[in-house]
């Protein structure tokens, strides 16, 4: 009996191990995912750490190859085949001796592969090495400062700064994306602005991490707040599938501030202006200070004199144009709808909650100044157009029962007025 209890235990141990060891590479796959190449791995730019997994293959006077990694210590294994034993299956494996292991951390994967070739040349000779990745290394990276959630994440060697700053949730409302410092070895390795990589693309503006690096997001040197009808970015955004009210038709939000910066960057930093924009009624509020500018001028011609140059602490404002849209008749809440451009006549009867019951779809118009469009087409709306639905002039039977009641009522009415006075 204590013979079963025993092996119980250990069964029960072995399945417990095996439930943790699946549980922890699911988290560490999930830290960080399956890495996506941008592109085929340069092996004069890639570098090469504790961590990294290799192919070594060898050709030419002899032929071989063997799987390897980086050792902790930063070394390779030099491996050489020495027998080959059968399988169960009758298939013959190779059988190797470790002869040497030499430092590579640091080295490109090309410094690494000639590196390679040298000691072999030592062993044999009319060969070629070949040094291939096989899996790349996961590593730490700290990331501090204006930053969601500040602390260390998994990164690896193809992940650049603001993939790893993303991971963190990104900056904070007046975190800086301009001047961000990139340290390597206790020391200013870059610094990284990623609004420049997002507009150009330039990637040296996005460098790659490495193993310790640490990413200070500092505050905002200086700022300006653009509000109104612009679409907005950095978490500013509009929700452009619920415009339906005024207030969310509007953006506010707080954007970093170059030096020489003018309107015209702010706007595109912005997130660009909307359909709705009053863009002659733009102005810079500066202090106590209104500079009214025409950013219809501005974005025909950004060297026009209306494009002036922000200050620090600026308030740009974009008005929207008071432009409404009317529902009237039989829906089920008339009024008026903030102009909404390519909208059509059944989706502001949408917004207005639908016809009623007795609303005569067929007979509903659009009135466009002085002219009438049948709303069964479905016109796109215009600014200024009213949208009317009117009754039904007789629904059915509920109409003439409710017609027949009052004439009867009337007529009893008649009548009992009638015997009464005589």
């Amino acid at each position: 009996m204590k013979k079963y209890e025993f092996l119980t235990k250990i069964l029960l141990a072995t399945c417990y191990t095996l439930l943790a060891t699946i549980l922890l590479h699911g988290q560490e796959e999930a830290r960080v995912g399956t890495p996506g190449l941008e592109k085929p791995i340069i092996s004069e730019e890639y570098v090469l750490m504790p961590g990294d997994s290799l192919l070594v293959t060898i050709t030419g006077a002899r032929n071989y190859s063997y799987k390897t990694g980086i050792t902790y210590e930063g070394k390779i294994t030099i491996n050489m085949p020495v027998a080959s034993l059968p399988s169960t299956q009758g298939i013959y494996i190779p059988q190797y001796d470790v002869v040497a292991a030499i430092p590579i951390y640091g080295l490109s994967l090309k410094a690494a592969r000639d590196s390679l070739s040298q000691v072999f040349a030592r062993y044999y000779r009319n060969i070629s090495v070949d040094l291939t990745l096989l899996g790349m290394r996961t590593f730490f990276v700290y990331v501090v400062g204006e930053v969601r959630n500040p602390g260390s994440v998994y990164a690896n060697p193809i992940d650049r700064v603001s993939e790893v700053i993303k991971r963190v949730g990104g900056t904070t409302s007046i975190g800086s994306r301009t001047m961000i410092e990139l340290r390597r070895k206790n020391q200013l390795y870059k610094t990284v602005n990623l609004e420049e990589f997002e507009r150009f693309g330039v990637t040296e503006d996005n460098p790659f991490v490495q193993d310790g690096d640490l990413i200070f997001v500092p505050k905002m040197k200086k700022s300006v707040i653009v509000k109104g009808a612009v679409f907005g970015k950095m978490g500013y955004e509009l929700k452009v599938s619920q415009l339906t009210a005024a207030m969310e038709r509007t953006s506010e939000g707080l954007y970093e501030l170059i030096e020489g910066e003018k309107v015209s960057d702010l706007i595109s930093k912005a997130g660009g202006v909307t359909p709705w924009a009053d863009l002659k009624s733009c102005y810079v509020q500066r202090g106590d200070k209104r500079i009214e500018t025409n950013l219809q001028e501005i974005l025909t011609n950004e060297s026009s004199e209306a494009n002036i140059g922000l200050e620090d602490g600026d308030i740009l404002v974009v008005p929207s144009l008071n432009s409404v849209v009317y529902v009237q008749g039989q829906v089920v809440n008339p009024g008026p709808f903030p102009f909404q451009p390519n909208l059509r006549a059944s989706d502001y009867i949408g917004l207005a909650g639908g016809p009623l019951a007795e609303a005569s779809m067929s007979g509903a118009y659009v009135l466009r100044g002085k002219k009438r469009i049948a709303v069964k087409k479905d016109p796109i709306i215009m600014e200024g157009d009213r949208i009317m639905v009117p009754r039904q002039v007789f629904k059915f039977w509920q109409d003439y029962l409710e017609i027949g009641s009052v004439v009867a009522s009337l007529l009893i009415s008649y009548l009992t007025l009638r015997t009464t006075t005589k």
